[in-house]
């Protein structure tokens, strides 16, 4: 789990991140494997997991094509993740 602050939730970045590096490490793949999948740089990967790097629709769009989820599960799976942290 990315930390936060002390007594504070994750940032959407961060929950975002989370999300996406539970689904690649539940199907057995590593960073670079999603990069070179996804067309992403393994670096801009790496800080998107970490939520270091906001994700663009686009790049939500693609992760999520590759986990074939779709985005608004992503993006309502990371906002429990928040809500879950007050």
């Amino acid at each position: 789990m990315v930390s936060a602050s002390e007594n504070q939730p994750p940032t959407l970045e961060q929950a975002l991140g989370q999300v996406i590096r539970v689904l690649r490490k539940d199907m057995g793949l590593k960073q670079v494997e999603v990069a070179v999948a996804t067309g992403f740089a393994a670096t801009t990967l790496r800080k998107m997991e970490s939520g270091r790097q906001s994700m663009t629709i686009r790049s939500l769009d693609a992760l999520a094509t590759f986990y074939s989820v779709p985005i608004e599960e992503l993006i309502i799976r990371a906002k429990k993740l928040r809500a879950e942290s007050l």
